[in-house]
């Protein structure tokens, strides 16, 4: 996938190494599109590979969109907390992470630029869970037909279940103990939604499962399985998603939407939601408000999840409620 082109040499002045040549691409294959990222930098070059390793065994295409990252040696900071800013514009997105790197996304031209430290580009991260390639392709998603939600998604084979709920609400727990019982772990945060023909298919994260410090008292477990992250004022545990999951990403279908409700409760409860109910809270759900030119996207992906059979559940233990989800998951009618 490496390859070498053409050495471009300037005698401009250059302070925001628009100039720089990026003699090394690779066309990477990211939930059903290819990616050409070009790049100064073999490093970076094969941190993306490995960072993306789980979807090169799709077909390519494309490709898509272009990604130019140039990168520099050595000016890494050391902390633990990066600190992200972003704004946009219609068609235009652009955030800094830290002191030097910065991303800009015009997604009309589909072309992106960066400039990043290259000792902060891990191909998976460990001091801070936010990855600069797993932020970059968020920026993107919405030009490659994705919809991002703020779901955990959980499976048996194909099918699939998305999992809503507000922050501390029990989404990772709940999918963790799910994939504990056999289930495949495709997303604990956010989940990515796109068309395939008239009906919606999932795409699970690109980062690692997120618990809280509490999770670690109800599951100590996680003590030895998890790694510590901080940011200024908030201490986080990452686990790695890889050993609930195949060896090659692929999406699902959703058979179904559950809601958590997590209360003082002694029993589990389901209640079904009413198609407008559905509606309501799936656009609450949305993780980004997205340009105009997404509008029509994002009406018709939320529109055929609000067709799905969709449940509120009230529960007060993770486990139960992890046994309750994977019995709806097996019990919905296939396709």
């Amino acid at each position: 996938m490496l390859a070498k082109g053409p050495t471009v040499r300037t005698g401009r002045q250059d302070p925001l190494r628009r100039f720089t040549p990026t003699p090394y691409a690779s066309n990477l294959l990211v939930m059903g599109s290819t990616i050409r990222l070009e790049s100064n930098s073999r490093t970076i070059i094969e941190r993306a590979e490995n960072f993306f390793a789980r979807h090169q065994g799709q077909r390519p295409g494309g490709p898509h969109f272009l990604w130019r990252i140039i990168g520099e040696p050595g000016s890494a900071q050391h902390q633990t907390g990066v600190e992200l800013e972003a704004f946009s514009e219609p068609g235009l997105r652009y955030a800094n992470m830290g002191q030097r790197s910065f991303f800009a996304v015009d997604l009309r031209a589909r072309e992106a630029v960066a400039y990043l430290d290259e000792e902060s580009v891990e191909a998976e991260p460990t001091l801070h869970c936010r990855s600069p390639f797993d932020t970059l392709f968020c920026m993107c998603a919405a030009r490659l037909g994705k919809t991002t939600v703020e779901a955990a998604c959980i499976a048996e084979g194909e099918q699939g279940v998305l999992i809503f709920g507000p922050p501390n609400s029990g989404k990772t727990t709940t999918s963790y103990l799910a994939a504990k019982m056999g289930l495949d772990f495709h997303a604990d945060q956010a989940a990515f939604v796109e068309m395939d023909s008239e009906d919606p298919r999932v795409w699970g994260d690109l980062l690692p499962a997120v618990f809280r410090p509490e999770a670690l008292q109800f599951l100590p477990e996680l003590r030895d399985l998890t790694r510590q992250f901080c940011y200024p004022s908030l201490t986080m545990h990452y686990l790695s998603k890889k050993p609930f999951q195949s060896a090659e990403a692929r999406p699902v279908r959703p058979t179904c939407c559950v809601f958590l409700n997590r209360r003082e409760f002694i029993d589990v409860s389901v209640a079904v939601l009413a198609e407008s109910e559905r509606l309501r809270r799936l656009e609450d759900s949305l993780l980004y408000l997205e340009d105009s030119d997404f509008q029509d996207q994002t009406n018709k992906i939320v529109g055929k999840l609000a067709l799905l059979p969709a449940y509120e559940l009230r529960f007060g233990d993770p486990l139960t409620a992890a046994a309750c989800i994977r019995n709806l998951l097996v019990t919905q009618p296939r396709p």
